[in-house]
């Protein structure tokens, strides 16, 4: 009782113009909420359309507008379309879902929309070059302004300037003209950025002011099935200069950290630098070769190819990536260091410097993208690289070779599905003071192994040839191993799809190989003169996986030897017992 008697004392103690207060704010309020409904701003849509559309010179259109008074004066619109210019395909160069427009309500006296902000969800700005350097972004006044805009001068309505623009789940793509439609290059989503000094009049991109968060955007490249899915970083812009740092995933292959910088975004030139722990090449090619979910449009196969850009390209970005790394099973090579420029017409990549087994490869390559498909040129480099360690790793090859490998190679092909059929190079290869475990080369057929007696060592000087790669084949004119027991001279082929064609000689040392005083020295009794060489033709012919080794064309055949000047029969060579020297024929060594 004493509790209801102390509330109604207060409300009555309550002054009479604090209620008028209250009941005139709960009345404002709900006018406010009521009024909007009442109010038909969709009657001005073609007027703020025709306004946008002739400070931009393009096509818009505007979905149905709803008047907001709280909790700012503005307007809500369901829908944005800024169309491509002429001579672009059909298409936007800006849409939103939807888009919430707050306006200052003094310059409206004056006829003037001043916009404090605006809220894009989910836009999509769409950023295309075709082949003659032109863009779709470079906004230019409408003079005169369009027909259907005649109408609406005498309103005198004009658009000044937009304080902020929020972008909500955004979308931006990039791409390029290619027989008729928009090719992307990529596209990146998730961005959220807040936008300051928009002026209209007139629109300078140098005083725009932006910063992002990166982490949850994910960036896709064009064919590839995974994206590129940012962790963390930032994006400012300030002045006309872009800077950004990052750290990325690379379609689950590598986990990259990076800066970006664009010094005058008018102009844009990006400069980057790239670094990454480990990069897993299986897990990249696989991400690029997947299925890809774009959307763009596909190139009718009717239309015709895109000119050819005249003139020298331009630069839009260059810049160096380091990479400590590199694993393809079950090989694993690192560091690498590549310097990249890429042009409006080409990519340039040199050198690309990579540390494999103890030795360098080294790789300059050019791009042409000018052509359809493109044009690759590349120039191969590798010098002492430990033989013996790259076999090493796979087990069937393991123990096979060893000695210091070195390459060069020229090389000429085109990016496409066919790449195989275009390839074609010239070089030379050669491995130098090495060994051929398990290998006689005096046991070259199983007799003369046994005649032989040697030990399953070869040691060689020199084991070098030419390439020349055509029609999905690697051929070379002659491929020469040197060693004291003898040397072997091959020529022929080895397909892309692994298939050997070969033929070849092995021209045996008898002093080197057999020896002076076993077997060689019987055969040479046999015959009434010392032996110099033994040669033997072979063919090489399977795959790689399953060479098959069999006679050659030809016969095997026995070569005087070179000796001092003595004759045979002056100083004969020193036969031991013949039974016994046919004995050691078959003797199991």
């Amino acid at each position: 009782m004493a509790t209801t008697n102390s509330t109604s004392s207060a409300m009555s103690r309550f002054p009479l113009w604090g209620k008028i207060v209250v009941a005139l704010v709960i009345v404002l309020v709900l006018f406010a909420l009521a009024l909007p409904y009442f109010l038909d701003v969709d009657r001005y849509r073609d007027t703020i359309a025709n306004a946008i559309a002739m400070q931009t010179g393009r096509k818009v259109s505007l979905g149905k507008l709803r008047a907001r008074i709280l909790p700012g004066v503005g307007l809500t619109v369901d829908s944005l379309h800024i169309g491509n210019p002429q001579g672009f395909p059909d298409g936007d160069v800006l849409s939103a879902d939807e888009i919430r427009v707050n306006v200052a309500i003094g310059p409206l006296l004056s006829r003037t929309i001043h916009v404090n902000s605006v809220d894009l969800v989910r836009p999509k700005l769409s950023l295309v070059t075709d082949s003659g350097g032109n863009d779709n972004y470079t906004f230019t006044p409408a003079s005169p302004p369009p027909a259907s805009a005649k109408s609406d001068q005498s309103s005198g309505v004009a658009l000044d300037e937009i304080e902020t623009i929020n972008l909500t789940d955004a979308e931006v793509l990039t791409g390029a003209v290619v027989r008729g439609a928009v090719l992307a290059s990529t596209d990146v989503k998730g961005i959220n950025i807040a936008l300051h000094n928009f002026v209209v009049t007139p629109m300078k991109v140098h005083d725009w002011q932006a910063d992002s968060k990166l982490a949850g955007v994910t960036l896709t490249l064009e064919g590839w099935s995974e994206p590129v899915a940012f962790q963390s970083g930032q994006v400012t812009l300030a002045g006309g200069k872009m800077d950004a740092q990052f750290v990325a995933d690379l379609a689950k292959a590598s986990d990259v950290k990076g800066t970006l910088s664009v010094a005058d975004v008018e102009h844009p030139q990006v400069n980057f630098e790239l670094s990454a722990s480990q990069l897993d090449i299986d897990k990249l090619i696989a991400a690029a070769g997947g299925e890809t979910t774009s959307t763009t449009a596909t190139p009718p196969s009717n239309a015709k190819p895109a000119p050819v850009p005249q003139g020298p390209g331009t630069l839009m970005a260059q810049g160096h990536i380091n990479v400590e790394k590199i694993t393809t099973k079950p090989y694993a090579v690192g560091p690498a260091n590549v310097e990249m420029r890429v042009y409006t017409d080409r990519a340039e990549l040199f050198p690309i410097s990579i540390g494999m087994y103890g030795g360098t490869l080294q790789i300059s390559a050019r791009v042409d993208r000018s052509t359809d498909p493109p044009r690759f040129t590349a120039n191969v480099q590798m010098r002492n690289l430990d033989v013996a360690k790259v076999l090493e790793v796979t087990p069937s090859a393991r123990g096979k070779m060893s000695g210091a490998g070195e390459l060069d190679l020229q090389l000429l092909g085109s990016l496409s599905d066919d790449w195989k059929k275009t390839l074609s190079g010239t070089g030379k290869f050669a491995v130098r003071n090495g060994h051929l475990p398990g290998v006689n080369l005096a046991g070259v057929e199983e007799s003369l192994a046994k005649m032989a007696g040697v030990g399953s060592d070869t040691p060689f000087s020199v084991l070098e040839g030419d390439v020349n790669i055509a029609n999905q084949r690697v051929t070379s004119k002659l491929i020469h191993l040197d060693s004291q027991a003898g040397v072997v001279n091959l020529q022929g082929s080895l397909g892309l799809d692994s298939t050997l064609d070969y033929q070849g000689t092995v021209s045996l040392n008898a002093a080197g190989a057999l020896g002076t005083k076993g077997v060689g020295g019987a055969v040479g009794g046999f015959l009434g003169k010392s032996v110099g060489k033994i040669s033997v033709p072979f063919a090489l012919a399977g795959t790689i996986e399953s060479p098959k080794v069999t006679p050659g064309k030809g016969i095997p055949g026995l070569g005087a030897s070179s000796g001092s000047g003595s004759s045979p029969s002056s100083q004969p060579a020193a036969v031991p017992n013949p039974t016994d020297a046919i004995k050691s024929l078959f003797k199991k060594h």
